[in-house]
Formats: structure tokens, sequence, C-alpha cells
């Protein structure tokens, strides 16, 4: 089911979002929250991780994957996460906010987070928005 969008950049559209919300039928929710990161940005954060993965096979003797790296610099950033133990008890996963659910903003501070980490672990990068 398709919902109803509108950006509140201009008089038009928050007028527009005030109409359906007075002719909305009762009981109807109404979410409003930032535009999440930008097409360019996951493009950037996954061209990051894939060159940190390169370069950094392991971490702490743990073989790292791109969702394993994805999560430490999220929990490093800021972001709660919880490793789970697999059903088989092999490994763990982990389990908390995810950079897609990031909005423009934290996901700009989250590049600029692993690109300084980066510089100060000697990790290579070239333009950063190159997945491979």
């Amino acid at each position: 089911m398709s919902r109803p969008l509108v950006i509140l950049n201009t008089k038009a559209n928050r007028q527009t979002a005030a109409n359906w919300c007075m002719n909305a039928d009762d009981n109807t929710v109404v979410e409003f929250r930032k535009r999440k990161r930008t097409d360019k940005q996951n493009k950037a954060v996954h061209g990051l991780i894939s060159q940190i993965l390169k370069q950094r096979r392991a971490h702490n003797g743990v073989k790292m994957s791109v969702a394993l790296w994805k999560a430490v610099f999220m929990q490093a950033w800021g972001a709660e996460i919880t490793f789970i133990p697999t059903l088989d008890g092999d490994g763990m996963f982990p389990m908390g906010l995810k950079t897609s659910e990031l909005n423009k903003a934290e996901c700009a501070d989250l590049i600029t987070f692993i690109l300084a980490w980066c510089a100060r672990e000697g990790v290579f990068v070239r333009h950063f928005d190159e997945a491979a």
C-alpha cells in the first residue's frame, strides 16, 4: 500500500500536509521525520566499508564482514548495538540501529567518523564513494 509523502520544504507543501491532516479519518497516524540518508551517502558508506574490509579482514582476531564492520562503526559512533549469538552458537551477529535508518545529517556524521578512524589507523581510502 502506497503512503502519501510530502516534504515540508515550501509553503504549498506545508499547506498540503495540513489539509491531509484536517481531512484524515479518525485514528489515522501521522509521522514526522527527517529525510533518510541519500543514495549517494549509502554508496559512500558501503564504499568506505569495502575499502576497509580489503585492508583489515580481521579486527581484534575476529574475521570481519561488511555487516560486522558497519555494526562496529555504528557502535563506536554511539548507536546502541547488541551482538546476538547464532542459533548454532558458532558466531555472533549484530542487532540495532541500521545505517538505512539514519537521516542525512546522521549519515554525514557517520561518514566523517569512519574517515577519521581510517586516517588515524592508516587505512588508505581513495575517493570514498567508490564501492569497489
